[in-house]
């Protein structure tokens, strides 16, 4: 059922079995981020990308990702019916301040996986991702519906300079998933036809890696946290290396 829906409609949203799944990755984060909001707004982007980096490090050693592959057993079981699922080793913690409140946006743009890896896993790969705080229709993450159907051939993007942008291979911001050689998509997708996610606190999406997505930008006054990670059938696997960030896809 779930693996039909996902290439039907590029993305799953489900409830999570384990009702105090996403409590466990609060618990971290108020524990890095206990100062009150105003002060998080105003630190630069290194400061702030290095308390975000010790935080999401703290949540991936949390076992968090082998707690999801325990507790969703049987969705995982009907997502990947003839296969079994490697995830990968590090999760990232979507920490994103309000745009509006800085000179430039720390949310990452339209894209999809394969613009940043022309590995063949890639295009096999599902991308999992849930709302922790202050997630709502202002901020929520975007996605181009049935985009995934596009053949990558068809999308024409080319590398762009961003305004104040600055991250650096192997920055902790990059290590935190912001891209160091961002993109834009010039044709082939048609970005108008744009929708948000509809996400309640204790769900999640699956989402195809094809799927275009992104663009969602902190317009609140709030910081904006999620977090997210990768599924990969165990098939479609070549090579356990994922990145230059030492991430590996790992089995449980």
């Amino acid at each position: 059922m779930f693996a039909e829906k996902l290439k039907k409609n590029g993305y799953i949203i489900k409830s999570f079995k384990d009702k105090d799944y996403t409590n466990v990755i609060r618990r971290i984060i108020k524990k890095h981020f206990f100062k009150n909001e105003e002060y998080y707004c105003k630190v630069s982007r290194d400061k702030f990308s290095k308390i975000a980096l010790k935080c999401q490090d703290e949540i991936n050693r949390s076992g968090i990702i082998k707690r999801f592959h325990l507790s969703e057993k049987d969705f995982l079981k009907q997502l990947l019916p003839k296969d079994l699922p490697m995830y990968s080793s590090s999760g990232y913690l979507r920490v994103v301040r309000p745009s509006l409140k800085k000179n430039n946006t720390e949310s990452l743009s339209w894209h999809r996986e394969t613009f940043y890896s022309n590995k063949k896993t890639t295009y096999h790969a599902i991308n999992v991702w849930f709302p922790l705080s202050k997630v709502d229709k202002k901020n929520m993450l975007k996605y181009i519906p049935k985009s995934h159907l596009i053949s990558d051939k068809k999308i024409k993007r080319r590398r762009v300079k961003v305004l104040n942008n600055k991250v650096k291979k192997l920055s902790p911001e990059h290590k935190l998933g912001f891209v160091y050689a961002p993109k834009k998509i010039l044709s082939g997708v048609n970005l108008k036809k744009q929708k948000k996610f509809k996400i309640n606190n204790g769900e999640f999406t699956a989402f195809s890696a094809l799927l275009v997505h992104g663009n969602g930008e902190n317009t609140t006054n709030k910081i904006r946290y999620a977090f997210g990670f990768g599924i990969i059938p165990k098939s479609k696997v070549t090579s356990k290396k994922i990145d230059s960030k030492n991430n590996t896809y790992i089995e449980f």
